[in-house]
């Protein structure tokens, strides 16, 4: 799994443990936020500080993993950045290092992992979008076109993949209560109370629980799909 130091990405680790799952957790930084998670599991959680967009590191890390006899199962690809800003002013950096972590960065954990899953037969990849990437919002046209690239590849894949055993799909999550959201927006109530039916930010336990269900043998029959956990928000 790669960013799994995040909020997002904290509350996917604990929910496949607590699942049952054992969890290979990645991120470029802040894996400490895992230690009470590395206690309770400590025999089925594994911590590895890796760069998404680096393909020999990421290679490397698979082979290495695959070498210890622990077969993969599936990938989740959550590692992502966001950057807003005017469109007309934006940087053409930050453009290009926003599409080279939260799709090329996911993106390369796939391919990686493509053969071990072939191999066997069976598998599911599951990447993390977002309800951005669907509807578009101002002021976030890199982070949207990442995403909904993200999305593109998810469809792709599962059409070109779901005849050989692996079950592709995406989370898209709308306006979810993190630190990267909430440094955008705020505690901003007349926001909520005008975009989000629910009248409430989402919690990263809500987008946990849908990676779980995705993961599970409940979900063999989505293929290519996007489920977004969004409040029913309309950006």
């Amino acid at each position: 799994m790669t960013g799994a130091a995040g909020g997002i990405g904290s509350a996917i680790v604990g929910r496949l443990l607590e699942a049952g799952h054992s969890v290979a957790a990645t991120d470029l930084s802040g894996l400490a936020e895992l230690d009470g998670l590395a206690e309770r599991f400590a025999e089925r959680l594994t911590r590895t500080e890796l760069d998404v967009c680096s393909a020999a590191a990421v290679r490397g890390f698979v082979a290495s993993f695959e070498e210890d006899g622990a077969a993969i199962g599936a990938l989740v690809t959550v590692a992502g950045i966001q950057k807003t800003g005017a469109s007309e002013t934006y940087e053409l950096d930050d453009w290009r290092r926003v599409l080279e972590v939260n799709l090329t960065g996911t993106w390369v954990p796939i391919q990686a992992v493509l053969g071990p899953l072939l191999a066997r037969g069976a598998g599911r990849i599951l990447t993390v979008s977002s309800e951005i990437g669907l509807s578009g919002a101002p002021y976030y046209a890199a982070y949207a076109a990442s995403k909904g690239g993200v999305i593109a590849l998810t469809k792709s894949l599962a059409k070109e993949y779901a005849g050989r055993g692996l079950v592709v799909n995406s989370i898209a999550p709308g306006p979810i209560e993190t630190g990267i959201f909430l440094g955008e927006r705020g505690h901003n109530q007349a926001w909520l109370d005008a975009n989000v039916p629910a009248g409430r930010f989402g919690s990263p336990d809500d987008v946990a629980e849908a990676v779980a269900f995705l993961l599970s043998g409940k979900a063999d029959y989505f293929v290519g799909q996007v489920l977004s956990p969004n409040g029913g928000v309309v950006i």
